[in-house]
């Protein structure tokens, strides 16, 4: 009688293993590459939120400056400081500007690699009636220095009102009927890679303000 060997057959049956090519190896890590480099970009980069939410934050501010300018009569301006990295908003008030510490209208620094620029048209408003702005807004610095004072009370004084000496003048004037002149800024992201990003808060009218994305 013929015996026929099961083990043997079954181990003759099944399929060989074997080890994967090396051209398969290199597809493998080529396609996950190509996901890794998708997922690198769909992920969002925080400066591109840094932009935007700074841009954001100055259209409500100069927004609330101008309720502000209105509900008090006053006359505002928004300053640009420190090579476009930082703004604050001043008060024109007993003859100077003086920066405001309101909730809202303090001085701000932008984040680092954010700037802005800031343009301004000629103050129209002024200017149809024949106004002087630099005399409107004339500061007599002898008037806060007190030099002329020889006493010790004077130069006490003096020195007090060294202290009240006027801010520089703000670019962008907010009057007390909520006007202002017609102005473009930009802020953008001077991050090497993303130096393309950028958004602007304008008006054409000096009424209405808008804020939109400007991408170069």
């Amino acid at each position: 009688m013929t015996h026929t060997s099961q083990p043997a057959n079954r181990a003759a049956s099944l399929p060989r293993a074997r080890g994967f090519t090396l051209v398969e190896v290199m597809v493998t890590m080529a396609v996950i590459g190509m996901l890794a480099l998708t997922v690198s970009f769909v992920v969002p980069d925080q400066r591109d939120d840094s932009v935007q939410e700074s841009a954001r934050v100055l259209y409500e501010r100069i927004n609330y400056a101008r309720e502000f300018a209105l509900v008090r009569s006053a006359i505002l301006g928004l300053r640009v400081d420190d090579n476009g990295t930082s703004y604050r908003f001043l008060q024109f008030t007993d003859g100077r500007w003086q920066e405001l510490n309101y909730r809202g209208l303090r001085r701000t620094a932008l984040d680092e690699q954010v700037s802005l620029d800031i343009e301004t048209a000629d103050l129209a408003l002024l200017e149809q009636d024949d106004t002087d702005i630099d005399e409107v807004f004339k500061v007599d610095e002898r008037e806060f220095t007190g030099r002329d004072s020889d006493d010790e009370d004077g130069a006490e004084d003096a020195g007090d009102r060294a202290k009240l000496k006027s801010q520089p003048t703000p670019q962008l004037f907010i009057f007390g009927s909520g006007d202002l002149a017609p102005f473009t800024i930009t802020l953008r992201d001077d991050f090497a890679l993303r130096a393309g990003t950028e958004w602007k808060i304008a008006s054409e009218n000096g009424i209405d303000i808008t804020l939109s994305r400007g991408d170069l």
